[in-house]
């Protein structure tokens, strides 16, 4: 099951929760991608 949650705060690409487990990460009150989480844009 795919879900879309949101989008990044930083790049605006969907976020989505797949199969039970967010495809981001949730810090304060922002969503991130993975990249942009990590710091790789």
């Amino acid at each position: 099951m795919k879900e879309l949650i949101g989008q990044c705060a930083a790049c605006g690409k969907d976020v989505y929760c797949l199969d039970g487990f967010l495809n981001g990460v949730k810090e304060e009150e922002e969503l991130l991608c993975f990249d942009c989480a990590d710091g790789d844009q």
